[in-house]
């Protein structure tokens, strides 16, 4: 067994606990706001690489060798995806952000606005 990774995915929460710099880049999906640090399924992010973007249901989060193993439903096909997460890899090809932050900045720019942004609404919630 390398030990370079904790064994299951209990250990890694609580490795993440105790190191909490070395795994910045995976507080997107587990993390202590549960007692289990797994994120709620069924909760949203759109996923931006260099070849694009998409928005995802999240479905599973599973834990082996050192990846974290996401199941994912593309939004506007009803795909299903597997994408795998390497624990060490700090610059991952593609990452993640939980829509409803998008949502929540998009819905504070709006209220610090003049401007009608019904158009940004819109397409938000399509």
């Amino acid at each position: 067994m390398d030990s370079n990774y904790p064994a299951n995915l209990d250990e890694l929460v609580h490795d993440m606990e105790m190191h909490p710099y070395q795994y910045q880049h995976l507080k997107i999906f587990l993390r202590r706001e549960s007692n289990t640090g797994i994120p709620d399924f069924g909760e949203q992010y759109l996923a931006v690489s260099h070849d694009g973007f998409a928005l995802y249901r999240l479905d599973s989060v599973d834990y082996q060798d050192g990846n974290i193993i996401l199941s994912l439903t593309e939004k506007s096909t009803n795909q299903p995806v597997k994408f795998s997460v390497d624990i060490n890899n700090t610059q991952p090809s593609c990452i993640f952000i939980r829509w409803t932050d998008i949502w929540n900045l998009v819905l504070a720019d709006i209220l610090r606005s003049d401007v009608d942004d019904i158009d940004l609404i819109e397409i938000i919630e399509d």
